[in-house]
């Protein structure tokens, strides 16, 4: 990371290699300021894939850059933004002159709507507020990168390509030796991020008795997005246990978690979450604002009258235009780790949550199921999660129920 960061300040190139789950790609990097005409010829020869710069999605709003419509293409493919160009000084726009003006045009801080022209040859990757921690693929991690370099806020980016197909992850440190690039990962820029920000802080803290006894609570808010996010505390009386405090992550369900659906598991979860973690006496349970997988309560009530005409929960996702699951555990990471939780026991039937505070530098130590019986009303949610999203449900698997 650090010899990655000093090579883009002092105007180098680097390799940065997309590593979360099943996506793969390896992609050329430098910082947008200091794209001459020979940097981007020398990126493209390299990397030989299609050229593109990051622009925040503010930035992208203030250049009149929108982002195209997406369709069919997986939640892993960069959002890209209508195509452009420089407006003066540009002749066809494919000349490597000519793509690193419109480059540094998109960098500079003082260029506006008017300085570009649509569509051109450079195509803007729009990057959401959060970053790799928000989306951890390649061109978030790249626009990381060169902020923490303290730069201007925009990186160009090419898919390297190995004879008519991507460069495979295993080739990357080959590759990236032989031409003398830094090589980091996704993940890499993730963690460095996760341990090196204060994303959350503490607003207000008490104690709530329940029907498992006294939590201590703390409501978090979140700096970026300024969303509250609650911990359950439960604090060992005398010594510190040998075990690892036990934590749940608990995405808000507010039709399951108060109104006592049926359709879900999420509220009976949740208070075996709380029963598990009382008897544990040593953990948390971390409530996080992600109604409806992160889609929020009103389309979470547009995607049951999906389910009620037969779809099923991920499907129905998608066809409001959403990923099937689009929820974020970054802010779940900082507030374990100002919890001093930092390796945990885990309640969770979701590989991914797992693979999500891994990334983030929080050392799983157990997975411990958590499992609700599957009913009639639920049976068929339940096998969905685990026919389509990889969730852990032996019971649900011994019903022979498909989704």
């Amino acid at each position: 990371m650090e010899r990655a960061i000093a090579t883009l300040r002092s105007g180098g190139v680097i390799a940065v290699v997309e590593d979360f789950g099943n996506v793969t790609a390896v992609f050329a990097v430098l910082a947008s300021q200091f794209a001459t005409p020979d940097a981007v010829n020398d990126l493209a020869a390299h990397a030989r894939g299609v050229l593109a710069a990051t622009l925040t999605t503010a930035r992208a709003e203030e250049l009149n850059c929108p982002a195209l419509e997406r369709r069919r293409s997986p939640a892993w493919t960069p959002r890209y933004g209508v195509s452009v160009e420089g407006a003066v000084g540009v002749s066809t726009g494919i000349s490597a002159a000519d793509r690193a003006l419109t480059i540094r045009l998109l960098a500079d801080p003082a260029t506006h709507a008017k300085d570009l022209v649509r569509p051109g040859h450079i195509m803007p990757a729009i990057v959401g507020p959060r970053g790799s921690l928000e989306r951890p693929y390649g061109p978030e991690a790249a626009h990381d990168l060169v902020v923490l370099a303290g730069l201007q806020p925009s990186a160009v980016f090419s898919h390297v390509l190995a004879g008519l197909d991507p460069l495979a992850p295993s080739a990357a440190p080959a590759f990236a030796e032989k031409l003398g690039w830094p090589l980091v990962h996704v993940n890499d820029v993730v963690a460095w991020r996760a341990s090196h920000e204060r994303l959350v802080h503490v607003v207000s803290e008490g104690v709530v008795e329940t029907t498992e006894g006294p939590f201590r609570v703390r409501i978090y808010e979140n700096d970026i997005d300024r969303d509250s996010h609650i911990a359950l505390i439960r604090d060992p009386v005398g010594a510190m246990p040998a075990e690892a405090p036990l934590v749940r992550l608990h995405s808000q369900c507010l039709t399951g978690d108060i109104l006592h659906s049926r359709r879900c598991d999420c509220g009976d979860q949740l208070r075996l979450a709380m029963r598990a973690v009382a008897q544990a006496g040593h953990g948390a349970i971390v409530y996080l604002r992600q109604e409806g997988r992160g889609i929020g309560l009103i389309q979470k009530i547009r995607a049951y009258a999906l389910q009620d005409l037969g779809v099923d929960t991920v499907e129905a996702n998608l066809r409001l235009g959403f990923a099937p699951d689009e929820r974020d555990y970054a802010v779940a990471a900082q507030i374990l780790r100002d919890l001093g939780m930092l390796d945990v026991r885990l309640l969770t039937n979701n590989p991914q949550k797992v693979q999500a505070l891994t990334r983030l530098g929080v050392h799983v130590a157990s997975r411990e199921p958590i499992e609700v019986a599957p009913t009639p009303d639920n049976a068929r949610y339940l096998a969905t999660k685990r026919d389509r999203m990889g969730h852990l449900l032996t019971e649900v698997a011994a019903t022979g129920t498909k989704a």
